[in-house]
């Protein structure tokens, strides 16, 4: 079969794209001829104060650059060139409702299948007529597959029922990751922050948690590791407010798979303090470094962590709640437990299985 892809792909990066790779390399195994309908840009410079959007990275598919969804000039010719490759399916990356107009002027012109792959519904901001813009854009699926319970509820909620029963319930397989046998653990506690920070994941709430535990755990180390959407400013200001600056590292950036690997090696524990959520490519990430999650009980980020086996679920934005955990989990050695046991669950929910259910 042949598939088509559109949305972002290497050398886009983030967690959209390295979800799409993923994906589109597993369908590339079983058989199946890929092409990537890439964007030239994303976004304007404007909406995307984190920096560059671009990485090194060449994907194994091969990929045509065609569309930058803020331009509609750019629409026509996405289409042509979809048209041109003749693809039996076409696979869409969705996540915003700002993709909504160049998305649904293209694929209410294809004549291929078309499945739309929904890591969020509702957007974690406000957002202007989100439900005009869903049925604009999902009108046009004959699949959407959504990778959590959270995100099939708010479909249902949103779309009325000719497009809402379209939806089925998919999972995010955990990823392949690279270890580095060469680092180990450090001789005092490592929390790691890992991803793009974004407001709604709560990174000022585990700020606030830090002094209570320095208090329980008073060597213990945290490292913050991606890059901000928007200033350092107030999370600087923060951690020297709250007096943690010598428990606290700093690495406000992208960092490379090396990199990745690195960090999540001399870690312990992976925190997701997030305010909202639906699912969370950063757990994925997580799991497939073996590393336990503590993680806020909210959106659909508790089927992914199951509690008191592969990490532990707090109330969400409540720092003495997300203290008590860190220091739970600690205080009764659960790190070891749970590597065992999420070892034991990576073969469950594969890229194998995702890649058959979406394209049935």
């Amino acid at each position: 079969m042949k598939i088509a892809f559109l949305g972002p792909a290497p050398p886009f990066r983030g967690g959209i794209s390295n979800f799409a790779v993923h994906l589109a390399d597993e369908l590339g195994r079983q058989g199946h001829q890929i092409m990537y309908f890439n964007f030239i840009k994303q976004y304007p410079s404007l909406f995307f104060p984190s920096g560059d959007q671009f990485d090194k990275s060449v994907p194994k598919q091969p990929s045509q650059r065609v569309l930058t969804p803020y331009l509609p000039h750019t629409w026509p010719k996405t289409i042509k060139a979809i048209e041109a490759w003749q693809p039996d399916l076409l696979i869409a990356s969705w996540w915003l409702p700002f993709f909504a107009p160049a998305y649904g002027y293209i694929l209410k012109r294809l004549k291929c299948r078309i499945v739309i792959l929904a890591h969020n519904i509702v957007p974690h901001e406000e957002w202007l007529g989100t439900r005009t813009q869903l049925r604009y854009v999902f009108g046009n699926a004959s699949k959407i597959v959504v990778l959590s319970r959270s995100c099939l509820l708010d479909i249902k909620r949103n779309l009325p029922n000719a497009i809402s029963k379209r939806a089925v319930l998919g999972f995010h397989p955990i990823y392949e990751s690279v270890h580095l046998t060469e680092y180990q653990a450090q001789a005092f506690p490592g929390l790691l922050f890992f991803g793009l920070i974004k407001d709604y994941k709560g990174l000022d709430v585990l700020l606030k948690a830090m002094p209570i535990i320095r208090m329980a755990i008073p060597d213990i180390r945290l490292r913050i590791v991606g890059s901000i959407y928007g200033s350092a400013k107030v999370y600087k200001k923060m951690i020297k407010e709250l007096d943690i600056e010598t428990n606290v590292e700093c690495h406000f950036r992208y960092v490379d798979d090396i990199e990745v690997a690195k960090f999540f090696a001399i870690s312990d524990v992976c925190i997701l303090p997030y305010k909202s959520a639906t699912q969370s490519g950063v757990i994925a990430t997580a799991l497939s470094y073996e590393t336990p999650v503590i993680a806020s009980d909210v959106g659909g980020l508790g089927e992914y962590v199951e509690h008191e086996v592969s990490g532990l679920l707090v109330t969400p934005d409540n720092p003495p709640a997300l203290a008590a955990a860190v220091i739970r989990f600690y205080n009764e050695d659960m790190m070891d437990p749970m590597r065992k046991a999420i070892i034991a669950q990576k073969d469950k929910n594969t890229w194998a299985e995702l890649a058959r259910l979406t394209i049935a």
